[in-house]
C-alpha cells in the first residue's frame, strides 16, 4: 500500500510538471500571437511549480512577455502586471541563473540591453517632466542592467547624479559621482558634480580641491571651465578665491576667443573693481562687437558708465559752495560720460523697448543732456 501511495504521488507530481510545461509552451504561443494578457496568465503558474520554476526556459519566456508588455504604449496592459520592466529583468536574471548550458545567454544579453534602453527612454521622459528623482532612478537602472550584461555606459550614471543635484539630494548625488570617480570615468562632470555637492554641504575647501583637480585633468575642456567660472562667480566659493573667476574666464577666452557670452561675463567680473574700468568697458564692447543683440552687455556697459558719471556728480555735490571751477569741471566730466554711454542705452531700449528700468535711465540721460524733446518721447 505504501509503495502504491508513493507511486501515485510521483504520478501526480509528474502530471503537474507536465501540465506546467504545457503552460510554458502555451504562454510562448500566446506571445508569438501578441496575446500578452493570455501569455502572462498561462506562465504565472509555471513560475511557482517546483520543476518548471527551475527551468531557464520558463523564466526566459516570462522575461520576454514582460518586455513586450513594457514596450506597449497603449496602456491596455496596465492592470495585467505592475512594473513590467522590473519583472522582465527579474525573469532574465533568473533565466541566467538556471541556464547551465547557456542556451539563452546571448539572447538574454540582447534583451537586457533593450531593457536598459527602455529605462533610458523613461529617464529622459521623466527628466523632461522635471521628475528628477524618478529620472535618476531610471538612469541608474539603465546603467545597472547594462552592467549585468557587460555593456556599461557610465554616462547614464552622470545623468542620474545630475538629476539628484537638481533634486537637491546631495547624499545620493555624492554616492553616484563617487562611484563614477572610482570607475575612473573620464568626464569632467564628475568633478563638477562632486564640487557642487561639497558646496551644498558647506565644505568649501573640498570643493576648491575638486575643481582644481578637475582642471588639472581637463585643462582645455570648455564645459568644465565654464561651470567652474559660474560656481566662483555666483556662489559662496568667490570668498575662497577672488581671482578664480577672472582667471578661469581668461582661460576660456584663450580657447574660444569669439564667445560673446564669456566676454560679457568678463566685463561683469572686471566691473567689480573700479580700477579695472577700462578692461570692463573693453570686454563689454568686444561682446557687443561679436553679438550686436547681446542685450545684457548693453546693460553692463551702460551701468559701468552711469556709475562713473554718478561718482562725478556726487563728488561735485560734496564740494564746498565756493569751489565753482572744480564743480563745473566735474559736471562737464559727468556730461561727457553721459554722451559716451547714450548710444548704448538707446540700443538697449531698441532691443527691449518694454524694459522700464532702461526707459527711466534713458529719460534721465536725455534730461541731464538737456535733450528735452527726446526725454518727452519716453513714455
Amino acid at each position: 500500500m505504501k509503495k502504491s501511495s508513493i507511486l501515485i504521488i510521483a504520478i501526480f507530481i509528474a502530471m503537474g510538471s507536465y501540465a506546467q510545461n504545457m503552460n510554458v509552451q502555451t504562454a510562448f504561443n500566446h506571445l508569438k500571437k501578441g496575446k500578452l494578457k493570455e501569455a502572462i496568465e498561462a506562465i504565472k503558474p509555471a513560475l511557482d511549480n517546483a520543476q518548471t520554476s527551475m527551468q531557464a526556459k520558463t523564466w526566459f519566456y516570462y522575461g520576454n512577455i514582460c518586455f513586450e508588455i513594457a514596450k506597449d504604449e497603449t496602456g491596455i496592459f496596465s492592470n495585467v502586471i505592475t512594473q513590467p520592466l522590473d519583472e522582465s529583468t527579474r525573469g532574465y536574471t533568473k533565466a541566467l541563473e538556471f541556464d547551465k548550458r547557456q542556451e539563452y545567454t546571448e539572447d538574454i544579453a540582447r534583451m537586457m540591453s533593450g531593457i536598459a534602453g527602455l529605462y533610458w527612454d523613461k529617464g529622459v521622459t521623466a527628466f523632461e517632466n522635471k521628475s528628477y528623482s524618478q529620472a535618476a532612478d531610471y538612469f541608474t537602472k539603465s546603467y545597472n542592467i547594462g552592467e549585468q550584461v557587460e555593456r556599461k555606459d557610465p554616462s547614464r550614471l552622470v545623468w542620474a547624479g545630475n538629476c539628484w543635484i537638481l533634486e537637491q539630494n546631495w547624499d545620493k548625488a555624492e554616492e553616484i559621482f563617487d562611484k563614477l570617480k572610482d570607475l575612473n570615468h573620464k568626464d569632467p562632470a564628475v568633478y563638477i558634480g562632486l564640487a557642487k555637492v561639497a558646496v551644498a554641504k558647506k565644505d568649501f575647501n573640498k570643493a576648491v580641491q575638486l575643481l582644481d583637480e578637475g582642471e588639472e585633468k581637463y585643462p582645455k575642456d570648455l564645459g568644465f571651465l565654464t561651470e567652474k567660472a559660474n560656481m566662483y562667480m555666483v556662489g559662496e566659493l568667490s570668498e575662497m578665491d577672488k581671482h578664480a573667476t577672472l582667471n578661469t574666464l581668461l582661460k576660456i577666452i584663450d580657447i574660444e576667443p569669439n564667445n560673446a557670452s564669456v566676454w560679457n561675463s568678463l566685463g561683469a567680473c572686471y566691473a567689480l573693481d573700479e580700477n579695472n574700468f577700462d578692461k570692463s568697458a573693453a570686454a563689454y564692447k568686444k561682446c557687443i562687437e561679436l553679438d550686436p543683440k547681446f542685450i545684457s552687455a548693453y546693460y553692463g556697459y551702460s551701468n559701468l558708465f552711469l556709475d562713473k558719471a554718478n561718482r562725478y556728480i556726487k563728488e561735485a555735490q560734496d564740494l564746498p559752495l565756493d569751489a565753482n571751477d572744480k564743480y563745473e569741471q566735474l559736471v562737464k566730466l559727468a556730461e561727457d560720460v553721459f554722451k559716451e554711454v547714450l548710444p548704448f542705452v538707446e540700443q538697449a531700449h531698441t532691443l527691449n523697448p518694454q524694459d522700464g528700468a532702461v526707459k527711466q535711465i534713458l529719460k534721465e540721460i536725455y534730461t541731464r543732456l538737456k535733450m528735452m524733446d527726446k526725454a518727452a518721447e519716453i513714455k
